[in-house]
């Protein structure tokens, strides 16, 4: 049941709003996807063993490949029924105590939000064990960044599933973890990097000052769905310019590697992450898709959030790898229903979304 909800608007401008939720505050955010998200001990705990066990080989490879934790890393957020054997390669190597989240703002259309990141002022997320602590980490941030580069708001991040996919996951491997979840919405390439620039310089002040360790004390989070694909069930748009035949499948597979392995993987470069914006998105209209991958502005800044920390530290920039790359057709079901999890769409040549698990270090 949803509960009824207040908001009050301090101030009234279009800088440093504060969007606050119930008068006296919630102190938990309430789920958003209690169908494609598993929220209960057995249900999270089936999903892993069932992913890890169907992915068993190229865990192993993984293991003696990159035996250190993750310092960043990319996820998918679909329903775990199709997304959870892609899921586990970045999760299960991912340890740190504090996570700072990046996630999809898919209504910032409703919101008209743009060109500032959106935090929330709850105290906890559910997870499936306890609830999820938010670090003090993002009152330290939002103490020293422009009022102008953020807004807080309870509503638009309880509206937004692409982090809550995360949790689960993040708990079930680190039973201690904190979150700072923010949500990225339209910007040009222009904003986006002079805000990467600006966090990380706040960032890096916090971990410095902490003697915080990356991967350890503290690690990064992207969410990201890639290719959403198909010319059926997605509100009346075409989204597939190769047709929905097999070879329309393959096509569209081989743009999904074009765009990681050109963009993604190897070292993190803001030249790169500039093209893909605009290979996602139209440069005269960011609000048009060009590919529809849901993270066009998610993944350009976490990655260039991540290049303009290290070079903050004065360390190497991180190199990113491609741990798994799939699409809902490809993977099929994990045989999940029978623990109340399902699909919130379908899943055919029609109408499928690709996943990739990406590892920066």
């Amino acid at each position: 049941m949803k509960s009824k909800t207040i908001i009050f608007i301090l101030p009234f401008l279009t800088s440093g709003i504060i969007l606050l939720s119930h008068a006296s505050g919630q102190s938990i955010r309430s789920l958003v996807d209690t169908v494609g998200f598993a929220h209960t001990i057995k249900q999270i705990e089936a999903v892993v063993n069932l992913s890890e066990s169907l992915e068993a080989d190229s865990l192993v490879r993984e293991d003696t490949n990159f035996p250190n934790p993750w310092i960043a890393g990319i996820s998918p957020h679909d329903d775990y029924i199709y997304a959870g054997q892609v899921c586990v390669h970045i999760m299960r190597n991912f340890k740190a105590k504090r996570v700072i989240l990046f996630g999809v703002a898919h209504k910032a259309w409703k919101w008209k939000v743009e060109n500032q990141l959106i935090f929330d002022n709850f105290k906890y997320w559910h997870g499936p064990y306890a609830p999820v602590p938010i670090s003090n980490l993002r009152e330290q941030i939002l103490n020293s960044l422009p009022e102008d580069y953020y807004i807080v708001s309870n509503e638009y991040q309880s509206e937004e599933h692409s982090l809550e996919a995360l949790i689960p996951f993040l708990q079930y491997y680190n039973r201690d973890v904190e979150i700072v979840p923010i949500l990225v919405p339209y910007m040009n390439w222009e904003r986006i990097d002079s805000l990467a620039a600006k966090l990380a310089e706040v960032v890096e002040k916090i971990i410095n000052k902490n003697s915080w360790e990356l991967g350890k004390d503290i690690g990064f989070l992207i969410s990201t769905d890639c290719c959403h694909y198909g010319d059926q069930d997605w509100g009346g748009k075409n989204y597939a310019p190769f047709g929905c035949d097999l070879l329309g499948y393959k096509k569209a597979i081989d743009r999904e590697y074009d765009l990681i392995h050109n963009h993604l993987t190897g070292p993190t470069d803001p030249n790169r992450l500039h093209e893909l914006l605009y290979r996602l998105v139209d440069k005269n209209d960011i609000h048009q898709y060009k590919i529809t991958w849901c993270g066009r502005f998610a993944v350009p800044f976490g990655v260039d959030f991540l290049y303009r920390l290290t070079q903050c530290l004065r360390i190497q920039s991180l190199n990113g790898y491609l741990l798994r790359y799939d699409t809902s057709v490809s993977l099929g079901e994990l045989p999940i229903r029978e623990m109340g999890l399902g699909s919130t769409a379908p899943s055919n040549l029609h109408h499928w979304v690709g996943y990739c698990a990406m590892g920066f270090r």
